[in-house]
């Protein structure tokens, strides 16, 4: 049985990695084990997370998993991103190529790519598990 949110926490936004159920446990479970320490995401009217903002990390049925708190926050374009985030993002093989053609696939099905378009990008520490 999951941890209940402690109370810190509660009016957190929450984050949901991916855009599947299966890969949102999975990303989860790479944070829990410290090897995904990073994130992207477009720039949109959203406006830019700072550092030490905390979020709290969702599963695949978005029950809180983890909470995370960001350590650099940082804007490029997505032709700009190099190996080093690549790794941090710590999903699939953890080179730049993979890193490059999912994410080009995932801004895809929501109609936001294009080689220069803006990424914010994140890295974290989990600061407290669920």
């Amino acid at each position: 049985m999951a941890k209940a949110l402690p109370k810190q926490y509660e009016n957190a936004e929450r984050w949901a990695f991916a855009d599947s159920e299966q890969l949102a446990d999975q990303l989860a479970a790479l944070i829990v084990n410290g090897t995904k320490t990073a994130t992207c995401a477009n720039l949109d009217q959203d406006g830019i997370p700072q550092k030490g903002d905390v979020f709290v990390v969702v599963n695949g049925k978005g029950e809180p998993v983890c909470a995370v708190e960001l350590t650099t926050v940082d804007l490029t374009s997505f032709d700009q991103v190099d190996e080093a985030h690549a790794y941090a993002e710590g999903e699939g093989d953890r080179s730049l190529a993979y890193w490059r053609r999912e994410h080009q696939r995932f801004f895809e099905a929501y109609d936001l790519f294009s080689p220069n378009m803006s990424l914010i990008l994140m890295n974290f520490k989990v600061i407290e598990t669920f």
